[in-house]
This record gives C-alpha cells, structure tokens and sequence, in this order.
C-alpha cells in the first residue's frame, strides 16, 4: 500500500508436527535442527520498510524498499554482507519492488506519491544493466512518456516481472507491470514488449463476473508472475484479494481496507497480457479475512503457481499455502475456491506478511512473522485496531518438500532469535490511523530463492534503536528446493 500519502471450515491440520528452531541452530524441544538460518543487515530502515527481494541468475541478491529515500541494496556473497547499489532518480518515493529477468537485469520499481507532476500516483519502471550500478532506462508509458502506468484512475501497490523468450534478449524481454487503482479498484497489467522501454495501455484482467461482483472497489494485489519455463512458459500470472459488493461499500471500500477479504483470485494471459482467464483460488467466507496483508503468488521451476497467505479461518490468523497442478485452472484439487488450504504453521498465535517462493514442483519455502498472541478481531474478521500491546514478533521461515502428496509436512524454524517488533502490527494500509495502531514495519515482507535453491527472508526489525533496520535471513542449512 502507498506509504506517507494519500467456505469453509478447515477439516484438521495434515502437516505433521513442525520442528521449531532457533536461527543459530538450538534446538527447542530438544530436537536436532535441520534448516538453519543466519541474519545480515541490509541496510537502515530509513522511516521506511517492507523491503521487496530478488535473486540474478549467478545468485546476485538485491533489496530495495521505500523510505525517507529510495533504497537499494545489493550482495555478491550469498546474503552474508551488503552494500548500496545506485538508486533511481525519482521525485518522491512510495511502494517499490525489484525483479530481475533471465540475463540478469535488474527492474525497480517505484510508486509517485502526490506531486508536482502528471506523475502523481503513477508507477514507473526503471532498468539496470549492470547489476543495480546504474538506471539508465525507464519505462514510458502509451501516452505520458513522464511514467509507466498512465492510468487515469491512478495507481496503487504494484508489482513487475520479466519474461525473456527464447532467442531474444533482455532488450526484447516481456515486461509486466500489475497494480490496483483508487477508483473501481480494478487489478490493471501494463505490458512493455520491448524489455521496459515502452509500457502499452492499462488492461483489466478482471473478465469473470463473480470476480467483478467480489472485486468492485476493494482489492488488494498480489504480484504478477511469468512462467520462465516448462509447458506454459510465457504465461503471466496475477493475484489479488476481494471481497464482496455490499460490505465493501459499507465499510468505505478500498480506503478503509476495513472489509473481509475473503476470497484470493487470480488470472492468467497467454497472450502477452491482452486477455485474461480468471480464476478463484479459495473464498473462506465472511469473516474470515486473508488480508494480513498480501496473498503472495509464486511460481515453480515448471511454472505451477503458487498462493501462501494467512487467513484467520479458526479464530486466528494462520500461515496457509494453495498449489495448482494443472495451469490454475484447480487449487488444492478444487476449480470452485473450496479446495483445503495446507496448513504451515502448528503453532499458536497470530501469524501476517505471508512470503512465498518455490523450486521444483512441490518444494516450497515460505516466511511469515508472528506472535504467540492471539489479535481479537471485529465483527467482519478484520484485527482489532491496536491489537495487543504486549505482543513480541519474530520472522519464521517453513518448508515443505513434499506438497505434491496431497497431505505436505512442514519444517519451521524461528529465524530471529530476538523479536524484531513489539505491540501492534496494522494491517489496514493507509487506514491505520486509530490510536495505538502502529504501521511502522509497513505492510509485508519477502522472500527469494537463489539459483542453488537456498532461501533468503527481507525483513524489516524495530524492536531496539540499535537493531532497527532492513534485514536478511539467508538459509545456512537444510534441504533446498531445487534439485
């Protein structure tokens, strides 16, 4: 979200019981660990958060996140140790994110908040052929060459990916550009078919009347993905939570963010973006709220897509993943949204920021924070503004190496042996304005694997003056999900 501006009941838990480590390797419960993680600095949190991760084809990792400045910052040793990268010039700086497509080039993208420009409230895409060193290309949009998106409803939280087809190279690379808008709230892809330079008109990908009538003024993106390889590749995933018609607009639809979010959808194109297949993925019911905060979408090496979100299904919100296996068209073995959602975590508590990535097929990783507290809800399953002062959160990251089976166990190791926050952890985007609502970690965090399958967490920590910061958790042990 922008920053500084403007059905069903689950039938048991299939995973076995999860080993719960430390980062450092000790062991709780008497149990010796197998995954393992160790934690670098990224970078200062700058008023800012929600940093945003991806990893290049020679494992190159790089982070960015907004803040009083745009950040960007980079590693060449697997995540141990980073260092700045150049930055894009912009004139203000709102929600970014960062990909890099099968040459290595890096995108970044920023979100304008209100300015003294056509750009405001728009996204714009830059480009960096030298491994974040330098941008020297940004993306034009159809009409205003000023930014990428041009849209007249204006932009809110996007998401970018590239898609290099065979014998091209990355100045001929497929490059999307997913948001939301302010007005009907529609999920919008920008499509730039000459590697970011030029951008095409805004397309609605919502083209199914259910998913209209949950999506009409109140969504929240999940990302946009391109199948990279496999029998589906070029195909371009999106995600996106909704609602419903009638409780959106009497909750003030998408600025309050006070409605359930209880469907997840998502859409696919094969043509380059211009059409669209929609699909729901679950719809858990009134009540049941999956917006803590983004649903996020990955891919496996094969191009399956993947959702991990949580979702307060039995009165708190948990660590959930869905899976199809056949093109989106079924999730977790339904085409209807009532496919059982494989449970991550097995403990107690409340559980947000859901992050996801996958290598083969069924080796998954996700990453999540959580509390041991259980956040009481209002009446439409949404966290009580304030949520519980005492809460101490940590980041947890999971994996299951064998969600193909139907019936996935999970390993889960605490990553951060100390808390990275305490008290409240608002979800309501730029409605967290009730007393004692606290959004200063922003509204997620992520989560990239590295072409050797190893798994690295973004995360942003405040707990202590002298531990605030962008960090990284970078798995140091274990099993890695590409073969």
């Amino acid at each position: 979200m922008r920053h500084r501006s403007i059905r069903i009941a689950l039938v048991g838990v299939s995973c076995a019981l999860a080993l719960l480590v430390t980062s450092v390797g000790v062991a709780l419960a008497g149990k010796t660990p197998t995954f393992k993680a160790s934690l670098a600095k990224v970078g200062p949190q700058d008023d800012g958060g929600e940093p945003s991760i991806a990893s290049g084809p020679n494992g190159e990792l790089y982070v960015s996140w907004p803040g009083a400045h745009f950040n960007f910052a980079r590693s060449f040793n697997g995540g141990s140790k980073w260092s700045p990268g150049g930055m894009p010039q912009v004139d203000s700086v709102g929600d970014t994110s960062v990909n890099v497509d099968g040459s290595g080039a890096v995108y970044e993208s920023d979100l304008h908040v209100v300015e003294t420009s056509t750009k405001t409230l728009q996204a714009e895409v830059f480009k960096s052929f030298d491994k974040g060193a330098t941008w020297p290309q940004s993306g034009q949009g159809f009409a205003d060459p000023s930014d990428s998106s041009n849209s007249p409803a204006f932009v809110d939280r996007q998401w970018v990916d590239a898609y290099i087809p065979p014998g091209k190279t990355t100045n001929d690379a497929l490059v999307y550009l997913q948001y939301h808008d302010f007005v009907p709230s529609q999920i919008w892809v920008n499509t730039s078919t000459d590697g970011g330079r030029h951008f095409g008109p805004p397309v609605d990908v919502i083209t199914d009347a259910t998913a209209q009538a949950d999506t009409f003024c109140n969504s929240i993106p999940g990302g946009v993905k391109v199948v990279q390889s496999g029998p589906h590749a070029g195909r371009v995933y999106v995600a996106w939570l909704a609602a419903d018609v009638p409780t959106s607009v009497a909750t003030g639809c998408n600025i309050t963010q006070a409605d359930t979010f209880h469907s997840i959808w998502t859409a696919w194109s094969d043509d380059q973006g211009q059409t669209w297949t929609d699909q729901l993925v679950f719809d858990g019911g009134f009540g049941h709220d999956a917006s803590g905060l983004f649903a996020d979408l990955a891919l496996d090496d094969q191009g399956n897509p993947y959702v991990g979100f949580v979702d307060n299904l039995t009165g708190e919100w948990d660590m959930y993943v869905m899976a199809s296996f056949d093109g989106g068209t079924t999730w977790n073995g339904k085409s209807d949204g009532t496919g059982v959602p494989y449970k991550v975590n097995a403990d107690t508590g409340t559980h947000f920021f859901p992050a996801i990535a996958v290598g083969d097929p069924g080796k998954v990783d996700v990453a999540y924070i959580a509390t041991d507290k259980i956040v009481p809800t209002t009446p439409y399953g949404k966290p009580s503004p304030g949520g519980d002062p005492s809460a101490l959160w940590y980041v947890y990251m999971a994996q299951s190496l064998n969600l193909t089976s139907g019936a996935p166990t999970w390993q889960v190791v605490k990553a951060t042996p100390n808390p990275i926050h305490q008290g409240d952890v608002c979800v309501l985007g730029i409605a967290c304005v009730f007393p004692s609502s606290d959004r200063s970690l922003l509204d997620f965090i992520d989560l990239a694997i590295d072409p050797r399958g190893v798994a690295h967490a973004a995360y942003t920590a405040n707990y202590t003056p002298s531990a605030t910061g962008i960090y990284a958790a970078n798995q140091t042990g274990g099993a890695r999900v590409i073969s």
